[in-house]
């Protein structure tokens, strides 16, 4: 089940490194949305890290096969958790998304992008032999991706849905299948768009038409994608220094330590400073990505690519949220927006491509 102690010599630590450095810099940014205090957010999230670091180093110290040998079992607790939480969970903000276990609140759908790409990693594993999957073949991941996305979004959770069912997508044609089913898939998506449209909550479709035009309502809606580009034009070139940014001081910009950490960030450290912190999650993003390419077998290329994806993936979606690209959606930043689950869930996710990384693949690993 366990490694031995001696792997730890041999991991990646260039890549822990890096996962301080943007923790820290998480940390000095909540604590300037404090106005230059601990509490509550910096010091509460230190101690989450601290907490969730002995699952860190298990999650490492995890014997690749034994992973491999029960992604069905976590597949199956995170459908039973999902479940659990629209019948038994905490009801915050309109939403059923978070179930109370071991005094803390946690929010399952960050735990099924994970659960769904083990399992996804598995089955192409076992299809292998063939070059090509065809879509009888990609039926199966199809079709939990779905029932995954439709669990998540009726909490309602769209923006985790929707990341959800995009790594499944990735997985699928990562694993070999051919470009004309995802461009068919994506095609009738926007087809059915219209249809779709009636099934949104209505603040749903609210996010979408204030993200098309804010000033449709510039006090209400579209009060968060306009503060939020204030405070990142405002912070121009170099930045208003530390602390010393209006817009976080003087509170015009709501959910500043959660959905817009970034905007925060950038009014203190101006470009400069978001292109250094755009350099760090593209390396971070890099180096399991590169290191996919030089292995073999399926299931460690797929929880390599497909893991370290997700946590780039939703550093783009919550800048393009803060700068107006997309709708706000709710995507935290990773290892710097303010929040238990998604920092305990990146945790697990980093662990895992760190024990993976560690492979030299010298013997069959699988049956």
């Amino acid at each position: 089940m366990f490694k031995d102690f001696k792997t730890l010599l041999e991991i990646n630590w260039i890549y822990i490194f890096l996962l301080l450095i943007i923790f820290w810099i998480g940390e000095i940014n909540l604590y300037s949305a404090a106005d230059g205090n601990l509490e509550p957010w910096a010091l509460n999230q230190l101690k989450r890290f601290i907490i969730f670091l002995p699952i860190f180093f298990f999650i490492i110290m995890l014997q690749p096969k034994f992973i491999f040998n029960i992604s069905e079992l976590l597949l199956i607790l995170i459908v039973l958790g999902l479940i659990g939480t629209l019948l038994f969970g905490y009801t915050g903000m309109g939403a059923k998304r978070w179930i109370r276990i071991g005094g803390f609140n946690l929010q399952i759908s960050e735990f099924a992008k994970i659960a769904l790409v083990i399992f996804m990693a598995k089955y192409f594993h076992k299809l292998n032999s063939e070059k090509t999957i065809g879509f009888i073949k990609a039926l199966i991941p199809l079709i939990t991706s779905f029932a995954l996305f439709f669990l998540v979004a009726i909490q309602p959770d769209l923006g985790t849905a929707v990341i959800i069912l995009i790594l499944g997508l990735i997985a699928i044609f990562y694993a070999g299948i051919n470009l004309i089913y995802p461009i068919v898939s994506l095609a009738g998506i926007a087809l059915a768009s219209p249809f779709l449209w009636t099934f949104l909550k209505p603040y749903q479709q609210n996010r979408i038409m204030i993200f098309l035009n804010p000033d449709l309502d510039p006090l209400g809606k579209g009060y968060h994608i306009i503060q939020s580009k204030i405070a990142i034009g405002s912070g121009g070139q170099n930045g208003n220094g530390f602390l010393g940014g209006s817009q976080s001081s003087l509170d015009f910009l709501p959910e500043k330590e959660t959905d817009f950490v970034f905007a925060i960030f950038s009014e203190q450290f101006g470009f400069n400073g978001s292109m250094i912190v755009l350099g760090l999650f593209l390396i971070f993003f890099l180096i399991p990505i590169l290191k996919s390419f030089k292995l073999s077998q399926v299931f460690n290329k797929l929880i390599l690519f497909v893991l370290s994806f997700k946590i780039f993936f939703e550093f783009l979606i919550n800048i393009s949220m803060t700068i107006g690209l997309v709708p706000v959606v709710g995507v935290a930043l990773p290892f710097m927006s303010y929040g238990g689950s998604s920092l305990l869930s990146n945790l697990i996710i980093c662990a895992l491509l760190i024990n993976f990384m560690s492979i030299t693949e010298k013997k069959r690993m699988f049956s």
